[in-house]
């Protein structure tokens, strides 16, 4: 079936999201609406698109299309005279991939030659969303998940507290005893904390920090794994340690920095936002400037490399940002956040990626993406993946 009325690059994003599985905002609602409601025929095509009955060969003919052309470019090859017949087919069916290229949604860029797609059953997967796992100093543990605005416990005179998705602590002055409290995401998980001493923390996925429920010496230490970000309030007369336990040490006075101490990673990475770390591993040890990485190998060796704050943040700000990311690497981030097992059959090609996306899409839109660019996978188990040429 054909659209019926002007198709503009706006309508395209909506039906993008749609397909995906994206929540639309008012406007895009709105737009949406007034264009199923112009013609019938529309309605039949947007019924089609969600339904992912275009077929992936149609999308992997505008694999083709450089990122870098231009929005008339792309409309000239859309509408140019080598497929006249298929022309609005590949228009509708391509939505996906027009906006990976020219969007900033999302681009799949592959290295090299597309394979034939096999049919696959897709299965739905929901995103991560907000929740943790607070240990308090007893051992007994809070799921913080769906729980509402209020004290969550009471420990030595100090409450944590849940307020706007968010957990936080109150003294009241008459804390002497320490006590360690450990939050956890889960995969698929992650929150924000907001420390004893007013500092802002962030967790993702498959990470924790430990942390003591009031800062009563001479400086300020918690210990983390997984990644997190960090914004340290500023207090000179108690500075402040983040341990990754076994592998590095990070010496602040205030200042955003996130580190990325996944164990499946090749790097433990800290980069720095704003202020000024120390970075201290194995003996060895840096200073880190705003906007730089020091990534400490496995034998401890310390690089200092300049970092895209805006891609090293993309977890927090709500985004997968890839910039000539391996499969490898995409499918880690993925596991992570919709908590699924992946593995690979023997002969998966050598495969790059670079792009944006919302972490609010479901997992069958980024599926269908990754599909259209010659990857193919299938659902076993529930939540294994198994990625194949």
């Amino acid at each position: 079936m054909q659209p019926t009325s002007e198709i503009s690059p706006l309508l395209v994003r909506i039906l993008y999201k749609c397909w995906s599985g994206a929540v639309l905002n008012s406007d895009e609602q709105q737009a949406l609406n007034e264009w199923l409601a112009a013609t019938p025929q529309n309605k039949v095509v947007y019924d089609e698109i969600v339904s992912g009955q275009w077929p992936v060969s149609d999308l992997q003919y505008y694999n083709s299309i450089s990122y870098n052309d231009n929005w008339d470019r792309v409309q000239q090859k859309i509408a140019g005279k080598e497929r006249p017949v298929k022309r609005l087919r590949f228009w509708w069916a391509a939505a996906a991939v027009i906006l990976m290229l020219l969007g900033g949604v999302w681009f799949w860029k592959q290295q090299t030659q597309l394979k034939p797609e096999k049919a696959v059953q897709l299965a739905d997967i929901a995103p991560g969303t907000q929740g943790a796992i607070l240990t308090l100093g007893d051992g007994s543990t809070v799921v913080l998940d769906s729980l509402r605005n209020g004290e969550v416990a009471n420990q030595q005179g100090v409450k944590a507290v849940l307020l706007n998705g968010k957990l936080l602590y109150e003294n009241n002055g008459s804390a002497n005893t320490i006590v360690y409290n450990s939050m956890t995401t889960p995969r698929g998980r992650q929150f924000h904390l907001v420390l004893p001493d007013g500092s802002q923390v962030w967790l993702n996925a498959q990470s924790s920090i430990r942390y003591p429920t009031a800062f009563t010496g001479k400086d300020r230490r918690v210990d983390i794994s997984g990644e997190v970000y960090f914004e340290v309030k500023k207090d000179e007369q108690k500075p402040f340690f983040v341990n990754v336990p076994g592998r590095a040490e990070i010496a602040v006075l205030g200042t955003d920095f996130n580190i990325k101490a996944y164990t499946e990673e090749p790097y433990l990475n800290t980069t720095l936002v704003n202020g000024a770390v120390k970075v201290v591993a194995k003996g060895q040890s840096t200073i880190l400037r705003p906007g730089y990485t020091a990534q400490i190998g496995e034998q401890g060796n310390i690089k200092v490399v300049s970092a895209d704050t805006e891609q090293v943040l993309a977890w927090k700000n709500g985004a997968f940002y890839f910039d000539g990311a391996t499969l490898q690497e995409v499918m880690r981030e993925l596991s992570r956040w919709y908590d699924i097992e992946v593995v690979y059959e023997p002969g998966v090609p050598d495969t790059r990626f670079g792009g944006k996306i919302s972490r609010d899409v479901n997992l069958a839109g980024l599926l269908r993406g990754l599909q259209a660019t010659g990857v193919h996978y299938r659902i076993e188990q529930g939540r294994k993946l198994v990625v194949y040429k």
